[in-house]
């Protein structure tokens, strides 16, 4: 082996153990990096919050104590990879002198004509080297192990440890995030303060293990009823929770509030043996005119103050100048199939929502459907005359409600007519939701004190178009819906153009055939 070679050699083994040990060493910030900030309860609101005084140990936010452990704990990781560097640093250094000397004494057995002294030499170094592959070997097993622990406490460090929800560090970031894509690309998006009310009442009643699984239960609804329409759901602090909605409108986070409200007010919390009920307050704002994303948070704030002040269990939004309530609107077959409501009220109500989707459609072109549904004769009869007929239509609505997302509304139109839009949905997409939803009740054997009824329903599926007003689409709808019906009913139209409805095709569980 010459000179040259081995010269070069051990220079690669060399610049490859020092960039190994540099490139897993940039990995891992410093220890000042990874401490956790300490984070504000107080939101800069002018008032406090009544429910948060006093609150039992565990309910604060994120814990002062369980960040300040976080840090000592990630500080401990970051010295003792310091330490294991370090470590791999004196390995080489002194692999390096040995190869030094080695190199030397090849040089002096150059010009001796002693193969058993060359050969030790050499043995010499690849000793040298496979001791340095061993160290190697052993530091990256525990750099891995290191980086492991790192970054699960990188998690624990941004999850709030009682709901499993993401703390107010990652609500932080994200709202900034969101602030920050407003101002950039004009990406409105929206935010809901959530209060649990009377949370402390809660707890000197019913003891704190009762209020830890409160908030427990009270973050899972919250999660569940915002997942459809990406809403990301963090602990805010104490009895307080933040919902963001990346890219969605007022309309839609007020729409999302209402749900919340119904949804936390219907929560059963079992607790030995005892079943417990709680409500919430919200406050809701969409990104305006505000010019940092504190200002858009305080507007949060005031809603769910004026909520509170309004008389709790309820929501608020804020326009930029006032606080106004939303108002509750309640999706139960039971409510929403009521006498006193007349037929055009419930029509006007649904097209004023449609007309606010189209807006959307025609600024942002942002897909649309509408589907208008009604059940078919019954026995050759029209259902309003079965004895039966609010049992019918109370099975229906809620079969018909499973299969749609949180996003989208459905409501009466008449005592035998329901409506569905169908937001970011086009008339493939609503057609393909009708279609399972009359799959499923042509299904249901529907039993009632007077007999055992099989149901089924037609459906009249349009989509967007161009220069459409809310009675455009509703007619389409409609065209496609008596289609239906004229074919003995238990079926689903799409219509997507005016031209379209004399010959629409059926949609079918095997396949959409889609009129081009």
């Amino acid at each position: 082996m010459s000179q040259f070679t081995l010269l070069h050699l051990l220079s690669c083994l060399l610049f490859f153990a020092i960039g190994f040990v540099a490139a897993q060493w940039l990995r891992f910030p410093s220890k000042r990096e990874d401490k956790h900030e300490q984070y504000e309860t107080n939101t800069g609101s002018e008032l406090a919050r009544d429910d948060q005084q006093d609150l039992p140990p565990g309910h604060e936010d994120g814990s002062q104590e369980a960040q300040m452990a976080a840090a000592e704990a990630l500080s401990e990781v970051v010295d003792r990879v310091r330490s294991l560097a370090d470590g791999v640093r004196i390995e080489v250094h002194e692999h390096s002198q040995s190869v030094e000397q080695i190199n030397h004494d090849l040089l002096a057995t150059a010009n001796v004509s002693d193969p058993e002294a060359a050969s030790r030499v050499i043995s010499r170094l690849i000793d040298a080297n496979r001791h340095l592959d061993s160290r190697l070997n052993m530091a990256e097993a525990r750099l891995q192990e290191q980086s492991q622990l790192l970054r699960s406490h990188r998690v624990e460090a941004r999850t709030d440890a009682l709901t499993g929800l993401p703390n107010r560090r990652v609500f932080d970031e994200e709202i900034e995030r969101l602030f920050k894509e407003k101002r950039d690309s004009r990406r409105v998006s929206s935010l809901i303060m959530v209060d649990i009310d009377h949370f402390k009442d809660f707890n000197d009643r019913h003891g704190h293990q009762a209020g830890d699984l409160c908030l427990k239960k009270v973050g899972e609804v919250i999660r569940q009823t915002v997942r459809g329409i990406g809403g990301i759901v963090m602990r805010y602090g104490g009895e307080e929770f933040a919902v963001l909605l990346p890219g969605t409108e007022l309309f839609d986070a007020k729409v999302a509030a209402q749900r919340l409200n119904r949804n936390i007010e219907r929560l059963i919390v079992d607790f030995e043996e005892k079943e417990l009920n709680v409500t919430a307050s919200l406050g809701v704002a969409e990104i305006g005119s505000d010019s940092e994303a504190s200002e858009w948070l305080g507007r949060a704030d005031r809603a769910l103050y004026a909520a509170k002040r309004e008389g709790r269990n309820r929501g608020c939004w804020h326009d930029g100048q006032a606080c106004h309530e939303i108002t509750r609107r309640n999706t139960d077959p039971e409510i929403e199939v009521d006498e006193e409501s007349s037929t055009i009220a419930r029509r006007e109500a649904f097209n004023h929502d449609v007309n606010r989707r189209l807006a959307l459609f025609h600024r942002k072109r942002q897909p649309l459907a509408l589907i208008i549904a009604s059940i078919d004769l019954i026995d050759g009869k029209a259902v309003e005359d079965h004895p039966d007929f609010v049992a019918i239509q109370q099975a229906v609505m809620q079969v018909f409600g499973a299969v749609l997302r949180d996003m989208d509304h459905y409501c009466q139109l008449t005592d035998n007519q329901f409506g569905a839009l169908l937001p970011a949905a086009d008339g493939h997409d609503a057609a393909v939701v009708a279609e399972r939803a009359r799959d499923a009740i042509s299904r249901m054997e529907l039993k009632t004190p007077t007999d055992v009824i099989r149901i089924s329903i037609s459906c009249g599926v349009s989509q967007a178009l161009e220069g459409d007003e809310a009675e455009h689409m509703l007619s389409r709808s409609e065209l496609a819906l008596a289609h239906a019906q004229g074919k003995k009913g238990n079926a689903v139209y799409l219509l997507r153009h005016e031209m379209d409805w004399e010959s629409p095709l059926r949609i079918t569980p095997e396949a959409v055939i889609a009129n081009e």
